[in-house]
């Protein structure tokens, strides 16, 4: 006979955001873009990729951008390319390639799939000496309490940011 029922324990919310793909991390504050670094878009980071060269494609290589989070993609436009991703602790997170060009990026996931941090969501085309980088903004970043931005080296499977609520 129980007498006590077994409470199962809720498993707490990650909250890092990822790197998405082997490269170098900056707070956006510190990018070229004037719109982003302003950070009216909200808090994030910018990711410089680094390319395999065994992924080399005519014109540049190939790198595979991983989701920085877990989550649903609730949409994604073209002209600039950005892709919106909201999480369980309903964060609305753009992956903004807008410093490449469309020919650049292969979206490789569809609106209403749901993604786990690290997985597959498009294909970046990147040039040799590779001076642009795409950038990981949450758009309703005030509700952080704490925000801090992991610099430099990173991968897809790294934490490049972490925050509190």
């Amino acid at each position: 006979m129980k007498i006590f029922s077994q409470k199962t324990a809720e498993k707490a919310p990650d909250r890092r955001l990822y790197g998405c793909c082997e490269g170098l991390v900056i707070d956006i504050r510190d990018s070229d873009d004037d719109i982003v670094s302003s950070g009216v878009l909200g808090d994030g980071y910018a990711v410089f990729p680094r390319y395999d060269t065994e992924k080399s494609v005519v014109g540049g290589h190939m790198v595979e951008i991983g989701s920085p989070v877990t989550g649903r993609v609730v949409d994604i436009t073209h002209k600039p390319e950005v892709m919106i991703i909201k999480t369980e602790d309903n964060l609305k997170v753009l992956v903004n390639f807008s410093s490449f060009s469309a020919p650049q990026v292969y979206m490789t996931v569809r609106a209403g799939e749901s993604l786990t941090a690290g997985q597959h969501i498009a294909d970046l085309k990147v040039e040799d000496n590779n001076d642009k980088a795409f950038f990981v903004i949450v758009e309703n970043s005030d509700k952080f309490e704490k925000f801090d931005i992991l610099k430099g080296k990173t991968a897809a499977d790294k934490p490049a940011a972490k925050y509190e609520m």
